[in-house]
């Protein structure tokens, strides 16, 4: 399954660390911002370490997270590399400054920024896990980004991205049951992750289903009808209806 660059882009912004909350507080058995090994990282939670350095790094990193969000990925670059100074250990700023990078289009850069996330935190951090599984998918690098996209639902097991992630990367391995069913588990999660209607729909034209692509299309295009994905929705809706009247006129 081929998805356009632009709908990449915006599937790797969801990933994007939001602003924490620094009025929020951490148990007192954590005083690091780096987990145990096969500990989940929780992001609504900042770490004692973390509420040190918000004097120092956090006011850094909440600009450069801004201009992220706000589309300036290049002007966003500057503020987590100085965060990163102020803060070596700071993997929030690692993941968003691979994010950046991404965007920018410097995917060794952000294949590197997100690894250095992985490894402060143990392997913790789901959406650096994701995010990196979304590079290797790219790559056609199958096996390595589900073993990553794995591990980060690992961590994170309720992710609907991450769990459509999976189905992107089983489709693309032709592992057709296997991507239905992680389609289906991301809709389960999240109505809102209605991408998954398009891979569904993708699964359902390789199998020469032509009714149920057009089931999927509705349900995406009735979502999100103007989604990053409408063009390829329209495009499968076309194949489907081509398809059925194929199978009309052969029967008559």
């Amino acid at each position: 399954m081929r998805i356009p660059r632009f709908a990449l882009f915006l599937l790797v912004t969801k990933l994007i660390t939001p602003i924490l909350c620094t009025a929020q507080s951490q148990p007192a058995e954590n005083k690091s911002s780096t987990a145990q090994p096969g500990t989940p990282v929780n992001d609504s939670v900042v770490s004692v370490h973390e509420l040190k350095m918000a004097g120092k790094a956090e006011s850094v990193f909440m600009k450069g997270t801004k201009l992220l969000q706000k589309g300036d990925a290049r002007g966003s670059v500057v503020y987590f590399e100085h965060a990163i100074k102020k803060d070596p250990g700071y993997y929030r700023a690692y993941h968003n400054l691979g994010l950046a990078q991404y965007v920018l289009g410097d995917k060794t850069r952000a294949e590197e920024a997100f690894q250095h996330a992985i490894d402060l935190t143990n392997g913790g951090f789901a959406p650096s896990q994701f995010a990196l599984g979304t590079i290797l998918f790219e790559k056609q690098q199958y096996h390595q980004a589900e073993a990553v996209i794995q591990n980060g639902l690992t961590m994170e097991p309720g992710s609907a991205l991450g769990k459509y992630l999976l189905g992107l990367v089983q489709f693309a391995s032709e592992r057709l049951t296997d991507a239905e069913r992680s389609a289906h588990d991301a809709l389960f999660r999240s109505a809102e992750e209605t991408d998954a209607y398009i891979l569904l729909a993708q699964i359902h034209a390789r199998r020469h289903e032509p009714y149920s692509v057009k089931a999927d299309v509705a349900a995406y295009l009735r979502l999100d009808g103007h989604g990053p994905l409408a063009g390829e929705a329209n495009l499968l809706l076309q194949h489907a209806q081509m398809e059925i009247s194929k199978g009309a006129d052969s029967s008559r």
